[in-house]
């Protein structure tokens, strides 16, 4: 009798999103056809870059799906071209100036398959422009400290070998209840894995353009109000400083309150808009949420946003308006 195989691995899609990081982005387009978990597909999405990105992008194209812009749509909007055409159950956002570790898509992916959140996000280590590390505890999720691996760590070489920290690992489930809309609780964009169900909601957003920068804001805060997020201890990936992020100016790696004005500002921006923003979406699509939710969730949804200030968020608030 023919041996049939009833079940299939769930495919992931990496979505690389590029604009100007020539001198970066072969790095990252090789950390991920690094991947230990091979049932993935690349698409890498040209921003309309003016360096050399274009040339190196299209040097995989037998390995990826390439898209180049013909105009610059700006981080969200990029994403959301390439999700048109990501044919996994599962998506990845990553900027191209990150690198990822050989266990990234797989732990991940184990982790979406024993919590059934929206989507996950693991905890980053820091590189610089020469991908040199400098720090293995960064500050950027303030809620989900590093600390369970921090003593598994004696050389270089195990920075890169999670098979023996894989056990090491936590995970934390956050639902909305607790962890209220429009809070950060995550490492930045390329630390996550969303399911591509919920996610396919955001390609009715009308004005991508609203967020050029800043992208895992509207996305993460949106899935997380769907679906809950689930935070993962393990460093799986290296977020780059450098010159030209919002946080190059940044002398304790991670902290806030040391970032440029600039920076803060911005920051402080995406807190004051995204639950406007993410009402107005909602009531662009209201009927077709209710369809998809039923009216009861959805005014449900709405209610979580309009009624989700707590202390943090109360005092951010009030710090913007002395930033100028």
């Amino acid at each position: 009798m023919e041996n049939i195989k009833p079940f299939k691995m769930p495919k992931i899609s990496v979505i690389i999103t590029c604009y100007n990081l020539g001198v970066y982005v072969k790095e990252c387009i090789e950390s991920v056809l690094n991947q230990k978990y091979k049932n993935f597909e690349l698409i890498i999405v040209n921003d309309c870059s003016t360096d050399n990105s274009k040339e190196i992008i299209e040097q995989y194209s037998d390995s990826a799906k390439i898209i180049n812009l013909e105009k610059n749509l700006g981080q969200f909007g990029a994403f959301l071209e390439g999700l048109k055409k990501a044919e996994g159950e599962f998506v990845c956002m990553i900027d191209a100036d990150d690198i990822l570790l050989p266990d990234f898509l797989s732990v991940h992916i184990q982790v979406h398959m024993q919590t059934s959140v929206a989507f996950t996000s693991c905890a980053q280590f820091e590189i610089d422009d020469n991908s040199t590390i400098i720090s293995l505890n960064s500050l950027a999720s303030p809620e989900f400290k590093n600390s369970s691996y921090e003593d598994k760590i004696k050389t270089l070489d195990e920075v890169f070998n999670l098979n023996r920290l894989n056990e090491n690992f936590n995970v934390k489930v956050m639902d909305i209840k607790k962890y209220p809309f429009g809070t950060w609780n995550w490492n930045p964009t390329s630390s996550a894995m969303m399911r591509k169900a919920p996610l396919d909601y955001l390609l009715l957003y009308k004005t991508p353009s609203d967020w050029r920068k800043g992208a895992d804001k509207i996305v993460f805060s949106f899935l997380h109000l769907i679906g809950g997020s689930a935070a993962i201890s393990a460093p799986l990936m290296a977020y780059r400083r450098h010159k030209t992020n919002l946080s190059s100016a940044n002398p304790v790696t991670g902290n806030f309150r040391y970032l440029k004005p600039s920076a803060i500002k911005l920051y402080i921006g995406y807190n004051k808009r995204i639950r406007q923003d993410v009402l107005k979406f909602i009531f662009q699509n209201y009927k077709y949420f209710c369809s998809q939710f039923n009216p009861l969730n959805v005014r449900k949804m709405i209610l979580r946003v309009i009624f989700s200030f707590d202390r943090n968020t109360i005092k951010r608030i009030i710090k913007s308006f002395f930033v100028k």
